[in-house]
């Protein structure tokens, strides 16, 4: 059964090969639970209290129906207790009668909102628990969580025309006022005001990123509308101040810039804050930082593909650390397997669930001929988001205790590596965060360099209060160049292992790679030559198919000899040639090697799954052993058959 464990030093996922636990959120989704019902069911609360099953509007019948529903929607997938019902619904001052009411409410309200065809007694939507009642509902079906999701994801978007699409998305949900006939409650009254905020802060976005797009026409009139309709908001003046600077029109714009100053002073007795005042001078000196900056430079190709063949607990094990990311628990998660297990394509599959969550993905891919670069990992991180940010944005990001972390990721100064410069890259990991749920990609760790492993380390141990989750890689077995640091912040990371693919994995590939479903013999075949692992078994099923020989395996071989350090290929060739009868000290004498050198290529090449760990050695893989002896008799210069 897979476990999870938590630490003081952040959340931790440990996962076995047969189950996962599910993710865990207020708003569900378990589908073998609620079934279709709840994917058809919607509710709206951007606007009047409405639910609609498919595309029929639902009544919900009387205003304290709908009062009852609207503070349920208040808190879905939580139990709200009985006592505290009442109190809400009539204000602190429940009649005698109250409770006879409310279960009056609620039977009426599961006539409307349980499917025809649901088992009376036995409730699925509006459920009634020993200490309360709970409305099930799937984050999907809330307009209010579609539209948060949005955000985020808008927030996360690198290409201002992706973002600016999505916030129309977000902001086209709104039907009016939250809550809208429960505004004035007490129970309803914080949850409307912070939608409110948000929606207006979307607002902005969508402005700000019309101006961003050089679309100053269609932008200044809605600028002009928005500014006084919410005259307090100085985000509002300051964009038009901008919107009409950037349309030749710096008169226009120092004037409102003025007018804003009157109403605040007038209406709050307070000066413009620092944005203002910064904006107006910045106008009088008429500075290039107001010019309309490049477009931004994309962080990264978006991702289309989730699936990842025979990985599903793999990427549950993720989505469930996004969960607890997404509520404000970070954590961090390391992908162990051999080389060619798939951890790269698995990498990508949480990157791909990531994108749907709304997360920003920043990624890092360590190599053997950078581990000595320090920080490379970290600039690798940092650096494409900071290119992205308008000057403005970007000097703010890296001000106060984060400014030591700017000569190492965007100046390319030397560091010391101090406290100092640890503490200043966690803070810039914390305040990207803080933006938008972030997620730190970094495929190959056992190549990173030795600063961006302390650095890992300092965040693993301090992100437990953080929406920020670390998924790496790491090949077992493989040389790394700080082994010891690396064994340490591994014991941080919540390990994740990959086994070899099963037998519906491998069936489900060759018919992907073939285009036709494989005989059984055929899959048996290959998981015998292969082991399952991802890589081989990909390539031997192409070259199968074809039938050719796999040159590409004899390439990837020869490249997995060579990291595994001297010795380890000529100890390869022996024991191909010697075949069963590869005793470890006949290996030795024919590869030329002295034991002690023969023991570590032999350590190297059992940790890499590449040789067993027995007497006689032999190769887990068929396929890997025909590879070395098909690449020997070839030629191929990756091969170094020589001690």
């Amino acid at each position: 059964m897979g476990r999870r464990s938590g630490r003081s030093t952040g959340r931790r996922f440990f996962v076995h090969e047969t189950s996962i636990g599910r993710p865990h959120h207020c708003l569900r989704s378990d589908r073998n639970r609620w079934g279709s019902t709840m994917r058809s069911m919607r509710f709206g609360v951007l606007g009047t209290v409405e639910v609609w099953r498919g595309n029929e509007r639902l009544e919900v019948g009387t205003p304290r129906n709908r009062a009852v529903l609207a503070r349920l929607l208040l808190s879905p997938g939580r139990i709200i207790p009985v006592d505290q019902l009442l109190d809400d619904l009539w204000e602190g001052c429940p009649p005698p009668q109250a409770l006879s009411s409310l279960r009056t409410f609620v039977c009426r309200l599961r006539r409307v909102l349980e499917p025809p065809a649901q088992e009376p007694g036995r409730p699925s939507v509006l459920i009634t628990e020993p200490r309360g009642y709970v409305l099930r509902v799937e984050e999907a079906a809330l307009d209010s969580a579609r539209f948060e999701r949005l955000l985020r994801q808008a927030r996360a978007a690198a290409d201002p025309r992706t973002a600016l699409d999505l916030v129309d998305e977000a902001l086209g949900l709104w039907r009016g006022p939250a809550y809208a006939e429960f505004a004035h409650t007490l129970w309803a009254r914080g949850e409307a005001t912070r939608l409110q905020e948000l929606q207006l802060g979307a607002t902005e976005r969508r402005l700000d990123t019309l101006l961003a797009l050089g679309r100053h026409a269609e932008a200044v009139p809605a600028l002009e509308a928005h500014a006084r309709a919410q005259p307090t908001r100085e985000e509002g003046w300051r964009l038009l101040a901008l919107g009409l600077y950037r349309s030749s029109r710096q008169g226009d714009a120092l004037a409102v810039l003025a007018e804003a100053r009157r109403y605040l002073a007038g209406e709050l007795g307070v000066d413009p804050g620092p944005e203002l005042r910064k904006l107006e001078a910045d106008i009088l000196a008429q500075t290039s930082e107001l010019d309309l900056p490049p477009a931004p430079v994309a962080t990264r190709k978006p991702v289309t593909r989730l699936r990842c063949l025979g990985r599903d607990d793999q990427l549950a094990a993720a989505g469930a650390a996004m969960a607890a990311a997404e509520s404000g628990t970070g954590g961090s998660l390391l992908f162990d397997g051999v080389p060619g297990a798939g951890k790269t394509q698995l990498l990508r599959g949480v990157e791909a669930l990531a994108d749907m969550r709304g997360f920003q993905v920043a990624q890092a891919q360590a190599h053997p001929l950078e581990s000595e670069y320090d920080y490379g990992v970290a600039r690798q991180i940092f650096e494409p988001i900071l290119y992205a940010l308008p000057a403005q944005e970007r000097r703010q990001l890296l001000s106060g205790t984060v400014e030591p972390a700017a000569d190492i990721v965007w100046h390319n100064r030397p560091s010391s590596g101090g406290p100092d410069a640890l503490h200043a890259l966690y803070r810039l990991a914390v305040r990207l965060a803080e933006r938008v749920p972030l997620l730190i990609l970094i495929d190959d760790l056992q190549w990173c360099d030795p600063g961006s492993l302390r650095w890992l380390a300092y965040l693993a141990r301090r992100i437990e209060r953080v929406p920020l989750l670390v998924a790496a890689s790491t090949a077992a077995g493989v040389p790394s160049g700080d082994g010891q640091l690396l064994e340490s912040l591994c014991s941080i990371f919540g390990l994740v292992r990959l086994g070899g693919l099963p037998r519906e994995a491998a069936e489900a590939l060759a018919g992907e790679l073939l285009g036709a479903d494989p005989e059984p013999a055929f899959i048996s075949s290959c998981l015998r030559a292969t082991g399952g692992n991802t890589f081989l078994l990909t390539e031997h099923m192409r070259a199968q198919g074809a039938g050719e020989r796999s040159t590409s395996i004899e390439r990837w071989v020869a490249g997995q000899l060579r990291h595994a350090g001297p010795g380890a290929a000529a100890l390869a060739e022996a024991v191909a040639a010697l075949d069963h009868d590869a005793e470890f000290h006949a290996v030795a004498d024919l590869a030329g090697l002295p034991d002690s050198q023969a023991a570590a290529a032999l350590s190297a090449l059992v940790g890499m799954g590449i040789l067993g760990d027995g007497s006689p050695l032999r190769f887990t893989q068929p396929v890997v052993r025909r590879a070395v002896l098909e690449g020997v008799r070839a030629g191929v210069p990756q091969f170094a058959l020589s001690p």
